[in-house]
């Protein structure tokens, strides 16, 4: 019986492995659910081992978990990403941050109608003083912003909108005006800067928000 859970445990795991590598078609947010569910599915199965159950049952009853645990995870990386790239920014001189900003995503399991509330990455805004930005400091602030756009981007495969605003200068409108879009693909997702001159921006700083979109409603 020993050897019969041993064996079990791995294919379990390649099973939920393959299922999600294999799919080119899933996004980046159901393929992190799924490295949850195999993480749940090994959890599971060695429970099993040790309290002498069936392994195949607990290792399907550990996936169900996994893929919350999965996403979850997935989304509270995003927000902790996003914490440390503002740390990282008003670290130069005169810059300033508001707080990282989230939605409620409400997560159902799709085998047992279990539902969740977690909490995503919405969107972060930071003024870096104009003077800063030919620094080293400037520099790898904005640098950082950037990698944080194009994680966000790639691991979800979506959409992000990355927007670089600016003070008009003197005698220009003074709204919202689109100066330049360049989109950059960044594996199955887009990251899209816009560059602007806003007249709600201080004088002599520029204004660097990162921005995704949440559904109210994913299924794991």
């Amino acid at each position: 019986m020993k050897d019969r859970v041993m064996f079990r445990l791995p294919s379990c795991v390649v099973a939920l492995s393959v299922a999600v590598g294999g799919c080119a078609s899933v996004d980046q947010k159901t393929q992190s659910a799924g490295v949850g569910a195999a993480v749940g599915c090994a959890t599971g199965a060695v429970l099993a081992k040790l309290t002498k159950n069936d392994a195949k049952t607990a290792c399907l009853a550990g996936a169900v978990v996994g893929g919350l645990i999965g996403y979850q995870r997935a989304r509270s990386s995003e927000i902790d990403d996003a914490k440390a790239a503002v740390d990282d920014v008003v670290k130069v001189s005169g810059a300033k941050a508001a707080p990282v900003r989230t939605d409620t995503v409400t997560v159902t399991d799709k085998q047992t109608g279990k539902t969740e509330a977690v909490r995503a990455f919405k969107s972060v805004s930071v003024d870096i003083p104009l003077s800063q930005l030919d620094t080293n400091d400037g520099k790898e602030a904005m640098r950082k912003l950037n990698a944080y756009a194009r994680k966000v981007a790639r691991e979800r495969g979506e959409a992000v909108q990355m927007t670089i605003a600016t003070a008009p200068s003197t005698g220009t409108k003074a709204t919202p005006v689109g100066n330049m879009q360049v989109s950059e693909k960044v594996g199955d997702g887009v990251v899209n800067r816009l560059i602007v001159t806003d007249s709600r921006i201080p004088v002599n700083v520029q204004r660097v928000s990162i921005e995704a979109s949440n559904p109210t409603r994913v299924s794991v």
